[in-house]
C-alpha cells in the first residue's frame, strides 16, 4: 500500500469513527421535556390566559428553557374557553405532541370536558386557577389554587361572623365554577345563621344583565362571581341599576380582578374579596418577579393569572430537581406533589392527597389610592388546608 492511500485511509477511518461517536452523543442527549399550555387566548377570558401564558414563558425564559437537565419544548394551545375546542386541543397535546405534562385549562367547565380524557390518558395535569373538586377527580391531577366550594364557603363564613350580614342574595355565572362557589357560600353562610333570599344565575356571556339585577329582592349584601368580560359587564351594571350601594359586592377576587379594575372603573370600589395573591406584596419573591415581568412586558402584572402561569412552571422546576429530570409520570407526579417552595404568593405547597395547595388567603377591599384602583387588605387567614 503507498503512503498517500494509507493517509487516505486513516483519515476516512477517522471521519467515519468521529461521525459515529457523534451519533453516540447525539443519542445520549435526554428527549425535550414537553409541557402542553391550554387555555382561552381568545374570547371573553383571553385576557385571563393571555397573563398565564406570560407568566409561564417569563420563568421558563429566566430557566434558559431549562428543567431537570433537559431542554423545554413549550406548545401553547387555544380553548378560546369553548369545551369541544379544549377537547380537540387536548387530543392533539396528548396524541399527536405528545407532551409530558398540562398547565390548564383555565374555566371550569373546559376543565369538565378535558379531564376524563387527560385523566384517562394519565398525562400530569395542573389547570389553571381555581376549580370545584369534582374538576380533581383523577390522581394525575393537582389543582394549584382553591377550591370553589371551600372559597365560596369561606366567604359565606366571614359575611356573617366578621361583616355582621344577615340577608345576602348570590348573583353568579350559570357554569360550573359558578355554581359551586355559590353552593359554598350558601352552605357557609346559613350554617353561621345567615338566610339567603334569592339565587340568580346569568349565563356565561351574558351581555344584558339588566333582566338579572332589576327587582333583585332587597338584602344586606350579594354574593358573586364572574369571569373576564363578564365580570366588567357585571361590576357596571350593578351601579348602573343602583345595587353598588344598597347590596355590598362580596367577590371571589376573579370578579374585581386587578387586570379588570380599570375598566371596571369606580362601580368595582368598596367590593371585598377573597383573594391569595396581590400583585404588591413585598416578599422578596414577588418584588423580583414583578420586576422581571415588567422588564419582560413592558408593564406590571395585573392579578393572579400571571403570577401562577409563572408559579406553575416553578412546581415543575422543583419538581423535576427531585427527580433530576429522569423516570416517567409517575415519578413526576409524585415529585410535583411534593414540591415547598418561595412563590410570588408566598410559600407554596400541596396537600399531596387532597392535590391542592395549602396556603394563606387575604380579605381584600377594592380602594382608591393616589387616584388609582386597589386594594387595602383587610383580614388575613393563615396556613388553609384544602377540605
Amino acid at each position: 500500500m503507498n503512503r498517500g492511500r494509507w493517509v487516505r485511509l486513516v483519515v476516512a477511518a477517522a471521519v467515519i469513527g468521529a461521525l459515529a461517536a457523534g451519533t453516540h452523543l447525539a443519542g445520549a442527549q435526554p428527549a425535550p421535556f414537553k409541557i402542553g399550555v391550554l387555555g382561552p387566548l381568545t374570547g371573553g377570558a383571553a385576557v385571563l390566559g393571555t397573563g398565564e401564558v406570560n407568566g409561564i414563558k417569563l420563568r421558563l425564559k429566566e430557566l434558559d428553557y431549562q428543567l431537570g437537565g433537559r431542554k423545554v419544548e413549550l406548545i401553547v394551545e387555544d380553548d378560546a374557553g369553548d369545551p369541544n375546542t379544549g377537547l380537540t386541543k387536548a387530543r392533539k397535546l396528548v396524541e399527536r405532541d405528545n407532551v409530558d405534562v398540562i398547565l390548564g385549562p383555565l374555566l371550569s367547565h373546559v376543565v369538565a370536558a378535558v379531564q376524563d380524557f387527560i385523566g384517562q390518558k394519565g398525562v400530569p395535569q395542573m389547570p389553571f386557577v381555581a376549580q370545584p373538586p369534582e374538576n380533581a377527580k383523577y390522581p394525575t391531577t393537582l389543582i394549584p389554587s382553591w377550591n370553589a366550594v371551600q372559597i365560596g364557603r369561606m366567604m359565606g363564613q366571614y359575611a356573617y361572623q366578621k361583616l355582621g350580614y344577615r340577608k345576602a342574595n348570590i348573583v353568579v355565572s350559570n357554569y360550573v365554577f359558578g355554581t359551586r362557589a355559590a353552593d359554598g357560600f350558601r352552605a357557609g353562610f346559613t350554617a353561621a345563621g345567615g338566610t339567603i333570599v334569592k339565587e340568580v344565575f346569568p349565563p356565561l356571556g351574558t351581555a344584558d344583565f339588566a333582566p338579572f339585577l332589576v327587582g333583585l329582592p332587597a338584602a344586606d349584601a350579594v354574593f358573586s362571581f364572574f369571569p373576564g368580560a363578564d365580570a366588567v359587564r357585571y361590576v357596571k351594571a350593578r351601579q348602573e341599576y343602583g345595587l353598588h350601594d344598597k347590596q355590598p359586592l362580596l367577590a371571589i377576587i376573579s370578579t374585581v380582578e386587578g387586570m379588570l379594575l380599570p375598566a371596571q372603573g369606580d362601580a368595582a370600589l368598596g367590593a371585598i374579596a377573597i383573594t391569595h395573591y396581590l400583585e404588591d406584596f413585598t416578599i422578596p419573591a414577588n418584588k423580583a418577579f414583578v420586576a422581571n415581568y415588567t422588564k419582560e412586558y413592558g408593564k406590571p402584572p395585573l392579578g393572579y393569572y400571571p403570577a401562577l402561569g409563572y408559579t406553575l412552571v416553578q412546581v415543575l422546576e422543583e419538581a423535576m430537581k427531585r427527580t433530576g429530570g429522569k423516570g416517567g409520570r409517575a415519578e413526576l407526579l409524585d415529585a410535583m406533589k411534593r414540591v415547598d417552595f418561595q412563590s410570588p404568593q408566598g410559600r407554596f405547597r400541596f396537600d399531596p392527597d387532597k392535590r391542592y395547595p395549602i396556603m394563606d388567603y387575604y380579605v381584600v377591599k377594592v380602594v382608591k389610592k393616589d387616584g388609582k384602583l386597589g386594594y387595602d387588605v383587610v383580614d388575613v387567614l393563615k396556613d388553609v388546608r384544602p377540605e
